[in-house]
């Protein structure tokens, strides 16, 4: 009797010499798994590609328009004003402010350390306050009808805030700051508030949204 090929499949049928040819059963000689993808995008068994699964161009979503995108680096950048840039003016008239303090009976150590803390807590209040802006501004950018609309009644109340200061700094009410850069700060923020809101309103920000609700 001949020795059995080591180099032979074992899915495949062996006659040895004097044995009678046999039927195969059904399935004989296919390999475990053989057709089955392990998963989607991956080449099943013994490098058999498999297709990739059918995509409903619906179930996509719709590409994001440039407004869009404008209206949300407007928001977060009026954040950025708000939080950091604000308060760190304040700096700028650090001098104007001990003095202030000294005049309501303050030492000059509590004084300066009255004026160097004041812009910080400036920074955390507003920093609470910029919460909703900044949670709206990214679901605007997911599409979120609900996030315009209250961004929209942000971006009035931001703007009524950035008037307010305009005046303040251009009457001379606001001594600690340089009147020339709180003009400057507030006419920015101003802008960037009407563009956002402006911005979520155009045409392709009205079809994205629609989009999304779809």
């Amino acid at each position: 009797m001949s020795e059995p090929d080591p180099f032979a499949s074992p899915y495949h049928q062996v006659n040895l010499p004097g044995q009678p040819n046999t039927p195969l059963p059904p399935g004989y000689g296919v390999p475990p798994g053989y057709g089955r993808p392990a998963a989607y995008g991956r080449p099943a068994a013994y490098g058999v590609p498999m297709p990739m699964p059918s995509v409903d161009a619906r179930e996509l979503p719709p590409p994001r328009p440039v407004t869009v995108t404008t209206a949300f680096w407007c928001w977060i950048g009026g954040a950025i004003l708000v939080v950091l840039v604000l308060p760190g003016l304040y700096y700028t008239g650090l001098d104007a402010m001990v003095g202030d303090l000294r005049s309501d009976s303050l030492s000059t150590g509590e004084a300066e350390i009255t004026a160097r803390l004041m812009p910080i807590m400036f920074m955390a209040a507003f920093a609470v306050l910029s919460v909703p802006y900044v949670i709206a501004a990214f679901k605007l950018r997911s599409g979120r009808d609900w996030a315009r609309i209250l961004l929209t009644v942000l971006g009035v109340l931001g703007g009524l805030f950035a008037l307010g200061m305009l005046l303040g700094f251009m009457s001379g009410e606001m001594p600690f700051l340089h009147w020339g850069l709180g003009t400057a700060w507030s006419l920015v923020f101003l802008a960037v508030c009407a563009l956002g809101v402006v911005a979520m309103f155009l045409p392709a920000s009205n079809a994205y949204m629609r989009s999304v609700r779809r």
